[in-house]
């Protein structure tokens, strides 16, 4: 794919006079400078940025278990567990997948400050960030101190292996946190972030690879998190929506409004794949224990798995889901898949041990 441009520089015809090159040429650099200023927004392309699509209503019963009492706009999973951030943040529902009994399973609750976006780690924990916060819960369900952070208006947070802590945010800064969550740089110049993904270790890349998604600007862009330096962003299409990274350090992104899946690689990074997905690909899952990424299709109410041992996609089994399945998390611990709904259907679960349909029979 083609690396994003500077908007506003020009070349000029050698048969134009000395003095108008000279000028050009300064004005050039002056943008260049504008644009690449980590104080300043950005003079790029932008795109209106893509959302799910709206799901038609509910329609053939979700594959696997339904807990209806789980309700909420974020999902996690860890441990045996997962978790689900209420539509107003300020609570989390703890749910330990072996205790399900019935749709109406109730989940312990978890009182936190207010927050927008929700993570777990290996260890059994997990973070979430929202308004001025970051907090950790462990596996205990205590709740930390919370840290004061500065930063107003956070999208999602990402962890890397070495405890580091990164909020991406409207206004497309990079924040990066120690691991005492003292405040370290901002890695600024992009319209907003709305995806972090962070490779993991032995994959043929330089430590760890953090990629930025940026719906307005519809781009994948590396970033190192140790020196504030980016690379050369690339477009991903035309709308892309969300992202994840694979075992082998493939960032996979739902490129939504053009209807496609898009897979990139490498240190620089380049496009490796793109692929059409029918029912417009929204949220996306690595599925470690099967090997399969996972799709969620909101127009269709149904969720892809994809086989990616070729390079290419190959699509696998195609279920049916909760209504609007906007959200996706596996528990790589147990290898099991969660769903939740946007419109108030709960969370769906599937097994490891579920027998999944073959595609094509929903």
């Amino acid at each position: 794919m083609d690396g994003m441009r500077s908007a506003g520089c020009g070349v000029r015809p050698r048969s134009r006079v000395r003095m108008a090159g000279v000028a050009m040429t300064i004005a050039c650099a002056l943008i260049v400078a504008a644009c690449g200023s980590e104080d300043s927004t950005p003079d790029v392309p932008t795109v209106t940025p893509a959302s799910a699509v709206a799901a038609p209503p509910a329609g053939t019963p979700p594959v696997g278990t339904v807990v209806t009492a789980a309700q909420g706009k974020a999902i996690a999973a860890t441990s045996g567990r997962f978790y689900v951030l209420s539509d107003d943040g300020t609570t989390v529902l703890r749910f330990d997948r072996t205790g399900i009994t019935g749709p109406g399973t109730p989940g312990a609750r978890i009182t936190t400050p207010a927050l927008t976006s929700l993570i777990a780690t290996a260890d059994g924990s997990l973070i979430g960030a929202g308004p001025d916060v970051v907090v950790r819960i462990g596996a205990d369900n205590k709740v930390s101190p919370t840290t004061q952070t500065g930063v107003t208006d956070p999208t999602v947070v990402a962890r890397t292996a070495d405890g580091r802590v990164l909020v991406g945010t409207v206004s497309g800064s990079v924040v990066v946190f120690g691991k005492d969550l003292s405040r370290e740089r901002t890695i600024s110049g992009f319209v907003r972030v709305d995806g972090l993904t962070v490779s993991p270790a032995g994959v043929g890349l330089d430590n760890e690879q953090v990629v930025v998604l940026d719906r307005a600007q519809s781009s994948v862009t590396p970033i190192n998190i140790d020196d504030g330096s980016k690379g050369a962003a690339l477009r991903a299409g035309n709308g892309a929506t969300t992202s994840t990274v694979d075992s082998y350090g493939r960032v996979l992104v739902a490129n939504t409004r053009d209807g496609e899946i898009l897979g990139f690689f490498g240190k620089p990074i380049v496009n490796r794949f793109r692929y059409p997905v029918s029912g417009s690909p929204y949220a996306v899952a690595w599925d470690q224990k099967r090997h399969l990424m996972w799709v969620s299709a909101t127009a269709v109410n149904q969720l892809i798995g994809f086989d990616l041992a070729d390079g290419e996609p190959a699509e696998r089994h195609r279920v049916a889901t909760v209504v609007q399945p906007d959200s996706l998390a596996v528990d790589d611990s147990t290898g099991a898949l969660y769903v939740l709904s946007a419109r108030g259907g709960g969370v769906q679960i599937i097994d490891p041990t579920t027998t999944l349909p073959s595609s094509g029979t929903p």
